[in-house]
């Protein structure tokens, strides 16, 4: 018997119920951007507490000075269409309580200060600053978001003047 050829990208081959594997892959995107960070030289860590609005810290460089900047960052899976929700309250999985827009919310500054889209068939990480996605609706289709992609200039330009030049360059 044949078997097909075997990829990285390869998904849920135990067959596990489709909600259940849906929280299982947030929680593999979390580690796998975690190892992708660390690879390129970040400080990152975990973190061990569930309930907050953020996966991970990191420590980028506001340059021009260097001064490293501690940032809570929020990772995302990217959805079959294309696009990344900014919300948060809502959990998926197979035994959860669903209770529609009762604990969802939209993330702000407040929650988080950069928001990671993992692209689970290519694994490409959308670095997306939190103060962008307030001015935005719930979600983004990652058409729109090309520039952020592995732009790994972001977390070593971590001011307002790099920034803001970033947005203006974005699609409306």
């Amino acid at each position: 018997m044949l078997s097909r050829e075997r990829k990285i990208t390869d998904l849920n081959i135990t067959g596990k119920h489709p909600s259940a594997f849906a929280a299982l892959l947030g929680d593999a995107h979390q580690f796998i951007v975690t190892g992708i960070l660390i690879r390129l030289g970040f400080d990152v860590g975990v973190m061990q507490v569930k309930g907050v609005a953020y996966d991970l810290w990191l420590l980028a460089y506001e340059k021009p000075n260097g001064r490293k900047v501690s940032l809570r960052v929020q990772t995302k899976t990217i959805s079959e269409g294309g696009s990344i929700k900014f919300t948060g309250g809502t959990r998926g999985g197979i035994n959860r309580i669903y209770i529609p827009k009762v604990k969802e919310y939209k993330y702000t500054t407040e929650h988080n200060d950069l928001v990671i889209g993992v692209d689970k068939n290519t694994f490409d990480l959308y670095l997306i600053p939190t103060r962008f996605i307030e001015k935005w609706g719930k979600s983004r289709s990652v058409g729109k978001l090309q520039v952020l992609k592995n732009n790994w200039d972001i977390l070593l330009n971590w001011n307002n003047d790099f920034l803001a030049s970033l947005e203006s360059s974005l699609p409306k």
